[in-house]
């Protein structure tokens, strides 16, 4: 396979001032990515509308995205953006006033579940994609005692600090399962509520593959685990395959997996003003060199091996949420 949509957005210049996330981005977009001729562009730019985001400067993104049949999945932060692969434009859009810094959206069992980061909880929505008919916690508190089930958070700039701050929703052995970056691990939503723990840094993609699921870790690590039996069946560092003196690689975030080859995805490291976050980046180099740009890299990673990268900043992407295989 060689063709492939990359989520992300195309960052606002930095001015005088260091903008925070929730309005960092002036577009989000979609980028078409041919791995055999280098060859990437951009198919798809999108804004969401005044009544669906912040009055002072919002932020648009594309986060993780997935395949529904022959329609792509895309969010926003306050939306779920339908979109013909074909013509590359935007057939409807879902959204809801729970729905505050979506981070990814997955069609489980008929039913649309976004991952609404800033109610720390995803929202499932009926099998018209109209009504929620469900919140799942992804902390042991109650949403609406911490959130105002009135309120419309589509128009909060930001609800930080999260308490868990989901990532990815996804179906393994039976049941529902987020990755937890705050908590570094992966926590079931139906049922037991059992959790592994993955890494001591922060953790973002969980995508079953097989009987298996594959998550990144922000500061440049794979796991591949079982959850449901609590394994953790291997870990890749990717630092350690990488040449030339060490420094941080990035924000290590969007995987696919292949026979061959598995193929990461790195964005350039964006100032915040919530440090705790980029901790890991400290740790084992102090002051940092000029950082990676904004990449996609295949990797053989049973050998150790990097393979090829493909940088993606002339095409308009600053930040790599998710990479799909171009058709469903």
């Amino acid at each position: 396979m060689a063709q492939y949509f990359i989520t992300g957005g195309r960052q606002r210049p930095a001015r005088l001032r260091t903008r925070d996330e929730w309005n960092a981005y002036e577009a989000a977009v979609l980028i078409h990515l041919d791995t055999e001729t280098g060859e990437a562009r951009s198919v798809l730019e999108y804004t969401s509308p005044p009544n669906r985001r912040p009055a002072a400067s919002p932020s648009f993104v594309f986060k993780a995205g997935a395949w529904d049949g022959d329609e792509l999945l895309l969010c926003t932060q306050t939306e779920v953006v339908i979109v013909d692969p074909a013509s590359r434009t935007v057939k409807r859009t879902v959204s809801h006033p729970w729905l505050n810094d979506v981070h990814h959206v997955e069609r489980i069992d008929g039913r649309l579940h976004v991952v609404s980061t800033g109610l720390d909880a995803v929202v499932v929505f009926d099998e018209n994609d109209q009504d929620i008919v469900e919140v799942l916690n992804a902390v042991d508190v109650d949403t609406w005692s911490r959130f105002d089930r009135g309120s419309d958070y589509r128009l909060v700039p930001t609800t930080k600090p999260h308490q868990a701050h989901p990532n990815y929703i996804y179906r393994h052995a039976g049941a529902r399962w987020i990755s937890r970056f705050e908590q570094r691990d992966t926590l079931r939503l139906d049922g037991s509520r059992a959790s592994l723990r993955l890494a001591d840094d922060p953790v973002h993609d969980g995508v079953p593959v097989g009987d298996d699921v594959w998550f990144t870790v922000v500061s440049g690590q794979v796991v591949v685990a079982r959850p449901d039996r609590g394994e953790i069946r291997a870990r890749y560092d990717l630092n350690a395959m990488e040449p030339g003196p060490a420094r941080p690689l990035g924000w290590c975030r969007g995987i696919r997996v292949e026979p061959d080859r598995t193929l990461l995805c790195f964005s350039r490291l964006r100032p915040t003003k919530l440090k705790q976050n980029l901790a890991w980046l400290r740790k084992p180099l102090g002051k940092q060199p000029e950082p990676h740009p904004t990449r996609v890299c295949a990797y053989d990673l049973p050998a150790g091996r990097k393979l090829q990268t493909w940088t993606l900043e002339g095409v308009g992407i600053s930040s790599i949420f998710s990479i799909l295989p171009a058709h469903g």
